[in-house]
């Protein structure tokens, strides 16, 4: 009783503590934002609908031509129908200083996301306090911003950002609000699924599949219940199913495809559960397990006041796992690989998301033994063990270097180095011969810095490339090109 009580006075100052981390990590990362800049497919996709945009200053026109884009695209490209509308409206089209806001928009979106589902899945399914949805939600937050792999697709580059980090942002909210309504039936919730279920379903495979997968059994479960949510969420199935059908027969995908190193799905399967596996290895790293170690007491704590059982382990354990390597199956159905860096983060945040649910479960199944044995009470400085574990996990992080590698510790970098203000002069030289209406064949020397985060590429060296082209038409050049 005593270790109880103390977990409980540390819960709210643990909480507290990580939010504030949390902030003060994100603020200089979202200002690093001021120094980004559109490139490759944020001018392609852009070129048609920044024209119409300055001619009509129309909204809606500009929205017209973003759809004529989509059913191009549907027919010749991908059938991602909603991506692609986001893609032929990227914010540079409105005027470079809204493509700033990228950054500031994908970290708020992909940190309500989590705070969302975090809320749900604690609060209201396992009746856990306030503090310790803050405190879960700070960890998993600081743990996908400051640790994923390839922060500059995932948070600098629109084209690529929206597609795979801002899908699986809302796939979080989608998610949490079909467990909402799962345990609360509300009208009001119905359209706002339906509209998710359409929008996601337009979206990129690698958050989409294991969505879909989650919808399915969750149908199941329910109807076999008879639960009283049965109805509503088949509904929202079906529906989701059928977005989803649209997508992957689009006319365009199997263009797309002939272009591609595609193997047979029974391979790819294999494929993805194997990559799985080496994720797993590479991924759990000591910012995982300090953040583990850290929610422990406080998830234990929660246990007594919830009644389910947690009696299979072994299976739960193996369908999230299998949900996490669902993410990466549509790359090597389609592309034989793992495909982009930005795939790899996305991948790397349902990482994190399976490993914690993967983890309660667990955590539950050892606490429901030891409750049965009678053994529940914790010997003396359990306590005190747990705060060294932490004091040597972060010791670890800190001496190893690990600060360094995380996204504040790069975004540091580049601003007191001055590689940020460097990189972004150059680009202001850029656009001020782009602007120049006297030169109508432009030709860049390459960027002499190329800032880790913030640049994510360049244009290429021969005019008749189709990015090239179509960056030319955007600034109403003749032709454009780097010479390498």
């Amino acid at each position: 009783m005593e270790w109880k009580n103390m977990v409980g006075k540390c819960e709210k100052y643990i909480a507290y503590t990580m939010v504030v981390i949390m902030i003060v990590t994100l603020l200089p990362i979202m200002y690093l934002g001021r120094y980004n800049h559109p490139t490759g497919d944020d001018y392609y996709y852009g070129a048609e609908t920044k024209l119409v945009w300055e001619e009509t200053n129309s909204v809606m026109q500009t929205l017209a031509e973003a759809v004529r884009g989509v059913v191009y695209q549907y027919h010749n490209w991908q059938g991602t129908y909603s991506a692609m509308l986001l893609m032929y409206l990227p914010p540079n089209i409105f005027g470079e200083w809204a493509y700033r806001l990228v950054t500031f928009s994908i970290i708020l979106l992909l940190v309500g996301g989590i705070f969302y589902l975090m809320r749900t899945i604690i609060c209201h399914v396992l009746k856990g306090t306030a503090n310790l949805w803050l405190m879960v939600s700070s960890l998993l937050a600081l743990l996908c911003i400051q640790t994923v792999p390839f922060p500059g697709e995932s948070f600098f580059w629109y084209n690529g950002s929206m597609y795979y980090t801002g899908y699986y942002a809302l796939t979080l909210f989608y998610c949490g609000t079909v467990v909402r309504y799962m345990i609360k039936p509300g009208k009001y919730r119905m359209p706002v699924m339906l509209f998710l279920a359409f929008f996601l379903g337009g979206g990129n495979y690698v958050s989409l599949l294991p969505t879909m997968l989650f919808m399915l059994m969750l149908t199941a479960v329910l109807v076999w219940k008879r639960a009283a949510s049965a109805r509503g969420i088949g509904v929202v199935t079906l529906f989701f199913l059928i977005c989803f059908c649209v997508n992957v027969l689009a006319p365009g995908n199997h263009v797309r495809k002939d272009g591609m190193w595609s193997i047979p799905a029974w391979k790819a399967i294999l494929k993805s559960l194997l990559q799985g596996g080496r994720y797993g290895i590479a991924w759990t790293g000591g910012w995982l397990m300090l953040a583990l170690v850290i929610m422990t007491p406080f998830l234990w704590r929660g246990f007594a006041k919830i009644e389910f059982r947690f009696r299979y382990p072994l299976l739960v354990v193996g369908v999230f796992f299998g949900m996490f390597c669902s993410m990466s199956t549509p790359v090597f159905y389609t592309m034989n690989s793992t495909g982009p860096v930005r795939v790899v983060d996305i991948v790397y945040y349902g990482f994190l998301l399976f490993v914690f649910c993967g983890y309660y479960y667990l955590l539950g199944y050892c606490y429901r033994l030891l409750e049965r044995r009678k053994r529940l009470s914790l010997p003396r400085g359990v306590g005190s063990g747990l705060v060294g574990i932490v004091l040597l996990l972060g010791t670890m992080q800190i001496v190893g270097g690990a600060v360094g590698r995380t996204t504040i510790g790069k975004t540091v970098e580049l601003l007191a180095s001055g590689s940020a203000a460097a990189y972004e002069r150059e680009y202001q030289e850029r656009l001020r011969i782009l602007e120049d209406e006297t030169v109508q064949d432009v030709v860049f020397k390459p960027y002499a810095n190329q800032p880790d985060m913030l640049y994510v590429g360049d244009f290429a060296g021969d005019v008749q490339d189709e990015t090239n082209q179509k960056t030319a038409q955007y600034f109403h050049k003749n032709t454009l090109c780097v010479a390498y």
